[in-house]
């Protein structure tokens, strides 16, 4: 598992989730797509909206307001997180695009997804709060 540094001076893909913004390490980043009708699950959490075919290969995609605790943003694009051993689509409800981000990574909480979450840190005016994408696809492949 990759461990983020505890300060960040790296590039990050900076994206919205309803009214909060996220990041993810640059290199994780693969694209932004609009998705399709989504499968859905039988028996998966709601934070999973579902699954759809993208250049030959399944993606779950995971609604990040939804998975922290809030309510969903009901958007139809997503950030695709390629990592070794898949791909995870996060919705986003807007892109402010790729920014070199500077600030501690100290986890958001003790339990749960806030472990995952780092931060925050700013860009620009935002409060931003870094993913840990080996540390969400772990929490998530857990059942979380």
């Amino acid at each position: 598992m990759a461990a983020l540094e505890s300060e960040t001076r790296q590039s990050y893909l900076v994206f919205a989730c309803g009214s909060s913004w996220y990041a993810v390490p640059a290199e994780a980043a693969a694209e932004v797509v609009t998705f399709p009708e989504l499968t859905r699950v039988p028996g998966s959490p709601p934070h999973l909206l579902g699954v759809f075919a993208h250049r030959g290969e399944v993606i779950p995609v995971v609604d990040m307001s939804l998975l922290v605790g809030g309510v969903t943003a009901g958007s139809r694009r997503a950030v695709l997180v390629r990592l070794s051993r898949g791909t995870l689509a996060l919705t986003a409800s807007s892109v402010a695009g790729v920014s070199a981000l500077m600030g501690p990574l100290e986890p958001l909480g003790p339990s749960g997804v806030h472990v995952h979450l780092r931060g925050p840190v700013k860009s620009g005016s935002r409060d931003v709060a870094v993913i840990d994408p080996e540390g969400l696809f772990d929490h998530l492949s857990q059942g979380g």
